[in-house]
């Protein structure tokens, strides 16, 4: 028998009695890769303590097993591929993506290759059950093999979970898990965000293979797959919708759901599968916001299967204040939207954050310089991020990752994206709809695989019907098409963009978005009030400076859209757009978005360092100047 043509794994499959003190000895000798930085939570990480919550907090299982640890790891040819690989070529640290330091291989995925994982997988099937395998991201196309057999098509995203039933393939004991992933990063028609092969300007490191939590569940046959949850602040309701697989035809069975409200007391109700039931609150209602992000526990049982979880009571509008102009509402009062550019890149984990605390040291590090809003860009996070920043609170305007984007493609009216980009919207809409922290999907940046004018405008329409609990950004910079605004691409004498006034569309036609959104940096400016939507600022500032220690290049290469030398110019150049902002929050500005949280590789026009080590301002006066550019939108909205 020719080597090659040995299943990945068999050499430690023929020694299973050893699999468990051979991966402890490898634990204890995992290192990171080398890296330009390291935050200190990635400086602690090791393989037994890499991301061991479970990954889903809106609907959490008792029993559950984590994979996230060491896999076998081997690289081979995507072409002409004739068996799967005879050895392998060391252990990855899993959920790290293999680009990243601490999946401990640093090394590039190149788009003719593959990249093969392996583990024993040990089960014990019982009658009556379901075993369920998780895969929270997988970037670019993923195939799933227990033993010799692929358990499910192919799986192509980058960007959101999915998951598969392996109860047909699993045998008692130990199997033999393997799965292949290959991508092309921004050479296909995936959803890249601002992934790229060759990093410039403001593309980045790839993040390729497995960069999300892995678990497997065991649930009964008839099972809660899912559930949708909506809120309405006048009547003091929430509505649940649960879907439950495995049901026999004809199966009439109910359901039971217990919401936990103040004082311990419960609010219960029976529902039936696919069918909205609908639970009063008692008085007084807990409503979310920043300020008090408060939430509601409540737990679901389905014949034998049980879940918990949360939501939040919150609204989040467009409407006119009391002088007509659009703006933001939450929970029927008006709100500045005051956001900063959140990318979601870690120098350790590149698409992947080190840990939980780490993601939490973002938000509340946003939250003590007095933002209230971060705008997530292009790039869908693990699902206990957006549960942080529930519980925390902070406001979230979504964006839809972006297809590869050169310049070239941009304002084509149709490519081969398109119809990916569709689905995966979609897919993100439907994961997220019950976060109560999300107010806003954001499509279309800057024109990045954004058709012409009748297919933007039916992606807007589409996920305004989809989720109308939630408002949906302008396309964010660029072409609008939507009757607001368009860049050319030609500058004034004072560096201002020079914009295409576009004919507003007529009053019995429809707008799809909600904002008019501008990007413009350094400085700050609005769009001309719009009487059907908010006037909003999606990106401003990247003010770059530079912390000696803690850049990922050295030398030449780093950049923003303006810089200063030292910390007390760069406080003072902020401090003045925030001056600014307060004079537009008076004009009818309904929010802004400085560019941007943290520096990111090259870019270093971070609130943050990379390594988040270094907070560039003095945090007590952004949020002195943040809380009047609130107190100013405040007066005007009210008239006052």
């Amino acid at each position: 028998m020719n080597d090659r043509s040995i299943p990945f794994a068999a050499a430690f499959a023929a020694a299973l009695s050893l699999v468990v003190a051979a991966h402890s000895a490898s634990a204890e000798e995992w290192r990171a890769a080398p890296s330009p930085l390291m935050t200190e939570w990635g400086a602690r990480l090791t393989p037994d303590n890499a991301w061991r919550e479970y990954p889903r907090p809106q609907m959490v299982r008792k029993e559950w097993t984590c994979l996230n640890g060491l896999w076998d790891y081997a690289v081979t040819a995507a072409s002409n591929t004739v068996a799967r690989p005879a050895a392998r070529d060391g252990q990855i640290l899993v959920p790290f993506a293999i680009e990243s330091p601490l999946s401990g291989v640093g090394r590039k995925l190149e788009p003719h290759e593959i990249l093969w994982y392996s583990r024993p997988l040990v089960v014990s099937p019982a009658k009556d059950r379901r075993t369920l395998l998780h895969f929270e991201c997988v970037d670019f196309r993923a195939q799933v093999f227990i033993g010799h057999d692929e358990v499910a098509l192919p799986h192509e995203g980058g960007q959101l979970p999915f998951t598969i039933d392996i109860t047909d393939f699993v045998k008692p004991g130990t199997n033999e898990l393997s799965v292949a992933v290959w991508d092309p990063t921004d050479a296909f028609i995936g959803a890249t965000g601002k992934q790229a092969l060759k990093p410039r300007g403001c593309f980045y490191t790839r993040s390729s293979g497995i960069t999300g939590s892995v678990w497997m569940e065991q649930v009964p046959s008839r099972h809660i797959a899912g559930y949708r949850v909506t809120t309405d602040i006048s009547r003091g309701e929430v509505s649940f919708t649960f879907d439950v697989a495995g049901l026999n035809y004809g199966d009439r069975d109910e359901g039971r759901v217990s919401v936990k409200c103040a004082g311990d007391r419960l609010v219960e109700a029976a529902f039936r599968p696919g069918e909205m039931v609908t639970l009063k609150l008692p008085p007084p209602i807990a409503l979310w916001s920043p300020d008090s992000p408060a939430l509601y526990d409540f737990t679901a049982t389905f014949g034998a299967d049980e879940i918990t979880g949360y939501f939040g009571v919150r609204s989040f509008e467009r409407r006119a204040d009391a002088k007509g102009v659009p703006r933001f509402f939450l929970n029927g009062e008006p709100f500045y939207v005051l956001a900063t550019l959140d990318q979601g890149w870690w120098p350790d984990g590149l698409l992947t954050p080190p840990s939980d605390e780490a993601m939490e040291f973002d938000i509340l590090t946003l939250k003590r310089c007095g933002f209230n809003t971060m705008r997530k860009h292009i790039k869908v996070e693990p699902r206990r991020y957006y549960w942080l920043c529930d519980r925390l609170g902070i406001v979230v305007l979504q964006d839809m990752p972006s297809g590869s984007c050169f310049y070239e493609q941009w304002l084509t009216p149709m490519d081969s994206r398109y119809a990916m980009f569709r689905r995966d919207l979609a897919e993100m809409v439907e994961l997220l709809r019950n976060t109560p922290s999300i107010v806003m999907w954001i499509p279309y940046n800057e024109g990045w695989g954004q058709p012409g004018p009748l297919f933007t405008h039916a992606a807007l329409d589409w996920t305004r019907r989809a989720d109308p609990t939630r408002l949906v950004g302008g396309p964010s910079g660029w072409n609008d098409w939507e009757g607001g605004v368009s860049w050319y691409g030609a500058r004034n004498a004072d560096r201002s963009r020079v914009f295409n006034e576009s004919v507003h569309l007529a009053a019995e036609e429809c707008e799809a978005a909600d904002t008019v959104d501008y990007h413009h940096y350094p400085e700050p400016v609005m769009p001309p009030v719009n009487g059907r939507r908010v006037s909003f600022l999606g990106e401003f500032g990247g003010i770059a400076y530079k912390v000696d220690g803690h850049m990922w290049r050295t030398g030449k290469g780093n950049w923003g859209y303006v810089s200063d030398n030292d910390a007390a110019s760069l406080e003072a150049r902020y401090l003045s757009f925030a001056g600014e902002l307060c004079r537009l929050a008076e004009k009818g500005l309904g929010g802004s978005v400085y560019t941007q949280t943290t520096d990111v590789e090259g870019e270093v026009n971070g609130l943050m360092t990379y390594d988040r080590k270094v907070l560039k301002f003095d945090a007590e006066k952004l949020r002195r100047a943040h809380a009047e550019i609130v107190s100013a939108f405040k007066r005007d909205a009210s008239g006052r």
